[in-house]
């Protein structure tokens, strides 16, 4: 049994140090949020006598992983058509593999004139794919409610969502997530958009670097323990061996 927890401590700390390299390695990407570990203790029972029952062994366990949703900070880049959502809720996007939702709200046209992410897929207004024909020197705005406009024209509102249980919420990579759960979840959300400005990355560098420190430390005292035990076990079999 020692055995095994030392090799369980070094594949819990393993899942701990790619989640922590993901975070950082996406310290820079605009909506963004940090991966963070669920652990449990788990025991093994050795005798049950009655209503008692004496553990023989207890060890960590990575039992879950979430994603901290929490806030990130509001950069003003000046650029018209970067938004960002003052509150909860996604920008909707329209992706090979389906719909998908995103906090990063860094946008462009594409040559068709499609309001498109930075990887070029299509943002989604509340009448679908968003098309701004710019001409004639018109200034694009964007209201608080998402409404755009070209000049005195109403062009689209940008669709924005949230969902009741954020447990459901996966992501997919590129500062995606997808929602694992009922689609009916999905629900309008009283929110301001702020044109000209996009959210940045939920990761503290300064956080992940500490928990790294410690990920490696216990990566290396569980290695050690490992090392001292199969000593141990090898001079145990040699001391048969007479």
């Amino acid at each position: 049994m020692s055995f095994y927890l030392t090799v369980a401590g070094k594949y819990i700390n393993e899942k701990r140090l790619d989640m922590i390299s993901n975070n950082v390695a996406n310290a820079l990407t605009a909506g963004f949020k940090a991966s963070r570990p669920v652990f449990s203790v788990t025991t093994t029972a050795e005798d049950q006598t009655g209503r008692q029952t004496q553990l023989k062994n207890a060890y960590v366990n990575l039992s879950d992983t979430y994603i901290d949703f929490s806030d990130a900070s509001i950069v003003e880049s000046g650029a018209t058509l970067d938004m960002a959502i003052l509150g909860n809720g996604f920008f909707v996007v329209s992706t090979d593999e389906g719909m998908k939702y995103t906090r990063n709200g860094q946008f462009m046209l594409d040559k068709s004139g499609r309001l498109v992410t930075m990887s070029g897929e299509p943002v989604m207004g509340k009448g679908g794919e968003i098309t701004i024909n710019v001409s004639d020197g018109k200034e694009i705005m964007i209201e608080n409610d998402g409404s755009i406009f070209l000049g005195k024209d109403l062009v689209d509102t940008v669709k924005v969502v949230e969902f009741k249980n954020m447990k459901n919420m996966k992501p997919t990579g590129k500062g995606y997530f997808t929602n694992s759960g009922n689609e009916a979840e999905e629900t309008p959300k009283v929110y301001t958009i702020r044109q000209g400005s996009f959210e940045t990355s939920n990761v503290n560098i300064v956080q992940e670097m500490v928990e790294l420190i410690h990920t490696m430390r216990a990566y290396e005292c569980y290695t050690k323990i490992d090392q001292m035990l199969s000593d141990v076990n090898g001079k145990l079999v040699e001391l048969t061996k007479f």
